[in-house]
């Protein structure tokens, strides 16, 4: 098991192609993989590593998922506060992957029944190691991050311009004050808030502070895992906790066989 963390030290002097490189070296990820997950050219993926080109607003999402990293710190390269930091079983990306479908109220759920699987499983067929079992039921110490409040609500089915949008009206923000901060015309701002262009991401650190926007919120609706998972941070941690204690190959098989049910199950629904 990787520790998920390790890349994600503070890199404010590097530009973000090279946090771009530094995450596929991390996770073994070729730039061909990272070209077919983003949809986009290899060619692209490539200009990006040689910071030869920026990448859009619109990959990001989809960007950060692949390389399972934050997207506060690959556009800016700054830990922030609120930003999750945890170890992640192999395999768990994969299968946050897959639910991204599930709708966000669901999510939880499947979460809770694939961890309750992956325990109950595991307890009843190696019954013997007593020790192991005995301490699923033992929380690891949280400091007090774990415990925040989020300052925003989940809001994944508003676009980019309707989340600004719903600061603006919160904060009493005028296109021209939103301007003048982020040194654009008050027309760029204008089509910010239809949808008719995204932000360049040079824009969105003075953006977010503008609105008083989390950005990762700002860019996908969702503060953290746990908020787009719909758990408390609480009981997420104790899940990586007590996941963390399987055997890597047990813990990342059972993930994968579940997310394979998942896909099955999603497309039945929609034929």
């Amino acid at each position: 098991m990787k520790n998920n963390h390790i890349a994600h030290l503070t890199a404010e002097h590097l530009q973000i192609g090279d946090r771009i490189k530094l995450r596929i070296q991390h996770l073994n990820c070729s730039q061909y993989d990272l070209a077919r997950y983003c949809n986009v050219t290899l060619r692209t993926v490539y200009n990006w590593c040689e910071n030869k080109s920026i990448p859009e607003l619109k990959v990001i999402p989809a960007l950060c998922f692949r390389l399972q990293s934050h997207i506060s710190w690959l556009i800016t390269g700054r830990v922030e506060q609120h930003q999750w930091v945890d170890e992640f079983p192999d395999g768990f990306f994969d299968f946050l992957n897959v639910i991204r479908e599930v709708p966000a109220e669901s999510r939880g759920d499947v979460l809770r029944s694939v961890f309750n699987m992956v325990v109950n499983l595991y307890t009843q067929v190696n019954s013997r190691n007593r020790q192991l079992i005995n301490n699923f039921d033992s929380y690891t110490p949280l400091d007090a991050s774990y415990f925040q409040v989020y300052k925003h609500e989940m809001q994944e089915k508003l676009t980019f311009s309707e989340r600004l949008t719903l600061q603006k009206v919160q904060l009493n923000l005028s296109n021209n004050a939103i301007a003048m901060a982020c040194d654009v015309s008050v027309k760029t701002v204008y089509n910010w808030s239809t949808g008719k262009y995204l932000p360049s991401l040079e824009s969105l650190p003075t953006l977010c502070n503008v609105l008083r926007a989390n950005l990762t919120w700002l860019v996908t609706g969702a503060c953290d895992v746990p908020q787009w998972l719909n758990v408390e941070q609480v009981e997420f941690k104790n899940m990586l906790y007590q996941l963390n204690k399987l055997p890597v190959r047990i813990t990342c098989q059972i993930l994968r066989l579940t997310s394979i049910i998942v896909k099955e199950i999603q497309s039945a629904t929609v034929r």
